[in-house]
């Protein structure tokens, strides 16, 4: 009887144990054509995804990935519905930066994104009072400057870019050569719109996994499996832009 006790003690230790293990819901699927930051591929998800899980995995987390666009994500997240995205404070206007609800991990990987147009295009100043292109659902840290033209994902501002539907859309630098590539569209980078750092977006309720969290990704950094994640999906885009870079 004795040593039926101790054999239920060890199970219930090794239960509880596995039950303290965090289980965290997130989202970063993004517009859906954010390539090559999220691909819709089994074998090679994308950037951020490859990059979450080795994060989660290093930091003893569990997750679980919901396949949200990007306006859906913004609202689970204040509702507390999701547990976190990904995203570059830069995208964020002063307001929302402070805003007490959410807490950030440390930067991950740089990311910038670029007032694209067409060829031969004069510098772009300003976008105060013009009409840009802009996708659904996404961050502008300066958006009430000029009149947004959503739509559904990187892939569709290029297409409306050349169709000449938009004269200026904002759309990362990766996302752009990307779809350039595959469209056969030819564009400029015609000015820099942010350039900041990827980071988790967390709940303020998970500031005791913070710890954890920027450990895995120092450690992560460290031995260059981070880097390596991103090379893999970089290497396979075309080094400049058709329409110059």
């Amino acid at each position: 009887m004795k040593q039926v006790l101790i054999v239920w003690l060890f199970a219930f230790a090794g239960l509880t144990k596995a039950e303290q293990v965090p289980y965290l819901k997130y989202s970063l699927s993004g517009s859906g054509s954010f390539y090559p930051y999220f691909t819709h591929s089994e074998d090679a998800p994308g950037i951020l995804p490859e990059m979450v899980e080795a994060i989660l995995v290093k930091a003893n987390i569990k997750g679980e990935n919901l396949l949200l666009p990007a306006k859906r994500t913004n609202f689970y997240l204040e509702k507390q519905q999701i547990d976190f995205d990904i995203i570059s404070p830069d995208w964020l206007n002063e307001q929302q930066k402070q805003d007490d609800r959410f807490i950030y991990s440390d930067p991950i990987l740089p990311i910038k994104e670029y007032v694209v147009t067409r060829q031969s295009q004069p510098p772009v100043l300003t976008l105060a009072g013009i009409e840009v292109g802009t996708v659904r659902g996404y961050y502008y840290h300066d958006d009430q400057l000029f009149e947004r033209v959503d739509f559904a994902s990187e892939k569709e501002l290029l297409q409306a870019l050349n169709l000449r539907r938009i004269e200026h859309i904002i759309i990362g630098d990766l996302p752009a050569l990307y779809w350039s590539e595959q469209l056969g569209i030819t564009f400029s980078f015609n000015q820099l719109h942010s350039e900041g750092m990827l980071q988790l977006r967390l709940l303020a309720k998970h500031q005791g996994l913070l710890k954890r969290i920027n450990q895995a990704i120092a450690q992560l950094k460290l031995s260059g499996e981070i880097e390596k994640i991103e090379q893999q999906y970089i290497s396979q885009l075309p080094i400049h832009a058709k329409g110059g870079r």
